[in-house]
């Protein structure tokens, strides 16, 4: 049955497979929907009829428009590349370019290509060489891989060609489609990396690149030729030739000035692996990204040690005499300038020589310039060997020669100074064909007092060295008159005083001590005296200071300590209470390791016990001598000698020294005891000094007291051991031995 027939039975509820046929009413129904489908079924095969009869030249249309849509889209997309596109047959004919924005790349325009073979738009070279990969890409179906370089409009450039094998036929021909990409850029920066690579490894400079945590990632040969460290053993780590050659302090300084301005250059001493010591000139530079962060750092190094060397040779002719070696003009100028202001600065003294050789012109005349010049070094020489390493000699031309010395306490110390140096001339200068005897003349300028610029004082001391030819030669003298008379009174009490050792002028005078409470004696205080037969007693401030620089000092020391300790033997003799006896060091004495054993011989040859000798100290001594002074003082200290501090107050000692050295009493000094009643702040110095003695388990002993009221100030704040003209003024041995006898009787 029908196809159409089925459904229209099945639509009027008719079984198609019933044996039962239908009814005239069913009939009826159903002939008019079978017309209606009959109309319908015709009226779709006209349709169907009607659209296969469409025109050629309409699917032509269809067609074409398809086509142009696809090529569109495949021309958008090749002209969108960065590359340009060829495609041509195996003859190597070009049918199709993809060039439109990167025509200035093509080697001729795109209508002297299409449809020519490359031999024909080619260098021949080039065009041979195209042919061979066209071929293999064919032969092998395998992609081929060119790079060439062509002038084309742009420029000279570079391009990498990718030939490749396609399915396409034109003609009947085999295809191949060529990607040609401009590398020109990529070339460039393979022969600026080539470029760089060879010079990184050919410069003389070290080069080291770090990363962002400061770790060495590459170095060149000449970073291992300069530091000693191979590239295994800097990799990785953090650079060493840094860490060797400043503190930490300076490099963290060096690293945030390079973090914070992106480079940092300077010079520093650095060490290399087998620990020589160069100096190298050091630049590193920040490396940031496109965001300005830091991602590595770039360091150059150079080793300009021998150029160090170099500048310090050139330095030192430029600032030394070529004959002498010593410092030239320019130096002394410079040397002295620092001077000046060392001195000011903690408020010392310097001195200025100037040294000009007595008839040296007679000598350069009569025997020639090198004899002339053999004395000149023979007296540089003898001028350093006798002075100390810290004073400055300088020759600043001819026979004038300049000395510089620093830390004067008094201007006078100069002319012992000026004694040294003339006696360097007292012995004959062995000269090749002569022995010759020689003087000179020196003239001194103190600074700051006679004034603060280089060229006042320089003109000063040539004054005087002028002043002192004018006297006779082989002699000093001073730019003021007066502190040359002091000078040379200062020579003549210096030859007295060592014979006045010899003539027994010399004396001692004791000071009683006593305790305020008790009344009694606990002991005396030795002072030396002069008793000079011309000048009549001279006072230890005089001649004091002369011993300590002469050296007398010394063997006077050993005198008053033998002197002293004989006399309190006799003493005990006599019936006296035994009382320990107080004697002043200097502190030359305490600077000389024989001190121990001088005290130690004088107290066994005497019998006195070491508890009844005591060893006055200056605050200033005890520390000038600071370690020697402290082995001393122990040793002393087991022989049984009391130690204490004299002029306690007027010095700069801490409550540390008073606990690093062996000492059993504070002696306050008579300056501040002046000022009892009158000064708040000397009292509070007294009241201070008198607590620190007592926390630190020490006797305090004031001294100067002369007036009732410092006595009644010092028992009120308990301090209760003294000594002053209110009780006693120094006395003969014998005055103590009335006193103790006469206190006795009345006890």
């Amino acid at each position: 049955m029908h196809r159409l027939l089925r459904r229209q039975l099945k639509k009027s509820g008719l079984d198609p497979a019933s044996k039962t046929p239908p009814t005239l009413d069913q009939w009826r129904k159903l002939l008019p929907h079978i017309d209606r489908a009959y109309e319908q079924s015709d009226q779709d095969r006209y349709t169907l009829e009607r659209s296969l009869t469409i025109s050629s030249d309409e699917m032509h249309e269809l067609y074409m428009r398809l086509k142009d849509s696809t090529e569109a889209r495949w021309g958008a997309i090749a002209n969108a590349l960065p590359d340009l596109l060829f495609l041509q047959d195996a003859q190597g004919i070009y049918h199709e370019i993809f060039a439109n924005a990167r025509d200035d790349r093509l080697f001729r325009s795109e209508n002297e290509i299409i449809n020519k073979h490359p031999k024909e738009i080619f260098p021949p070279k080039i065009a041979d060489t195209f042919m061979e990969m066209l071929q293999k890409a064919l032969d092998t179906q395998e992609v081929q891989i060119l790079e060439y370089e062509l002038d084309v409009p742009a420029g000279r450039r570079w391009f990498e060609a990718r030939m490749t094998p396609t399915k396409l036929r034109l003609n009947g021909e085999k295809t191949v489609i060529t990607l040609a990409r401009d590398i020109t850029d990529r070339k460039q920066s393979e022969v600026r990396r080539r470029l760089a690579s060879t010079v990184f490894e050919a410069v003389t400079e070290g080069m080291v690149i770090l990363d962002q945590g400061h770790q060495v990632i590459f170095v060149n040969s000449a970073f291992t030729y300069i530091t000693g460290r191979s590239e295994a053993e800097a990799v990785g780590q953090e650079p060493r030739f840094l860490q060797s050659g400043a503190s930490e302090e300076k490099l963290r300084i060096i690293w945030s000035i390079v973090d914070a301005k992106g480079s940092w250059r300077g010079e520093l001493q650095s060490r290399r692996a087998n620990g020589q010591i160069y100096h190298l000139w050091l630049s590193i530079n920040a490396v940031k990204d496109s965001s300005e962060r830091i991602t590595h750092y770039a360091l150059v190094l150079s080793d300009i040690s021998e150029l160090k060397r170099s500048q310090d040779e050139l330095e030192y002719i430029a600032s030394h005499d070529p004959l002498t070696h010593l410092p030239n003009r320019v130096l002394f100028h410079q040397q002295l300038e620092q001077a000046i202001h060392r001195s000011k600065r903690i408020n010392r003294k310097g001195a200025l020589f100037f040294l000009d050789l007595d008839r040296f012109k007679n000598i350069n005349d009569t025997l020639g310039h090198h004899v002339g010049d053999d004395l000149l070094f023979q007296v540089a020489e003898r001028l350093r060997q006798t002075a100390r390493e810290e004073d400055m000699i300088a020759r600043i031309g001819g026979d004038e020669f300049t000395l510089v010395i620093e830390n004067l306490q008094r201007a006078e110390d100069a002319a012992m100074v000026a004694k040294n140096l003339l006696k360097t001339f007292s012995a004959p200068f062995p000269l090749k064909e002569y022995e010759l005897e020689i003087s000179a003349s020196i003239g001194i300028s103190i600074f700051p007092d006679d004034g603060d610029e280089i060229s006042q004082l320089t003109k000063q001391a040539d004054s005087a060295m002028y002043s002192a030819k004018e006297q006779g030669r082989n002699t000093f003298r001073f730019f003021t008159q007066k502190l040359t008379d002091t000078a040379f009174e200062f020579f003549d009490l210096e030859i007295s005083l060592r014979r006045a050792l010899e003539l027994n002028q010399l004396f001692l005078l004791y000071q009683p001590q006593y305790d305020l409470i008790s009344g009694e004696l606990i002991g005396v205080e030795a002072l030396i005296r002069w008793n000079h037969p011309g000048m009549g007693l001279v006072s230890p401030d005089r001649f004091i200071p002369i011993a300590e620089v002469s050296g007398l000092i010394e063997p006077i020391g050993e005198w008053v300590l033998q002197t002293a300790a004989t006399q309190a033997i006799q003493w005990d003799k006599a019936g006296l209470k035994p009382f320990p006896v107080s004697v002043n060091l200097s502190r030359r004495q305490l600077n000389n390791p024989g001190l121990v054993e001088v005290v130690s011989r004088i107290l066994e040859t005497t019998g006195l016990p070491g508890k009844r000798l005591e060893l006055e100290i200056t605050e200033s001594a005890l520390l000038d001598t600071e370690e020697r002074a402290c082995s001393s003082l122990e040793k002393l200290r087991a022989l049984g000698c009391s130690i204490a501090i004299d002029d306690f107050g007027t010095g700069y000692s801490s409550l540390a020294n008073l606990k690093i050295f062996p000492l059993d009493r504070l002696k306050i000094d008579k300056s501040f005891i002046r000022e009892v009643a009158k000064d708040p702040n000397d009292e509070a110095i007294i009241r201070a000094t008198i607590a620190l003695g007592n926390s630190l388990q020490l006797s305090v002993i004031a001294e100067g007291v002369e007036t009732e009221a410092q006595r009644d100030f010092l028992l009120k704040e308990g301090c209760r051991e003294v000594q002053g003209f209110l009780f006693s003024q120094p006395v003969e041995a014998k005055r103590i031995e009335e006193m103790e006898k006469r206190l006795k009787v009345k006890g």
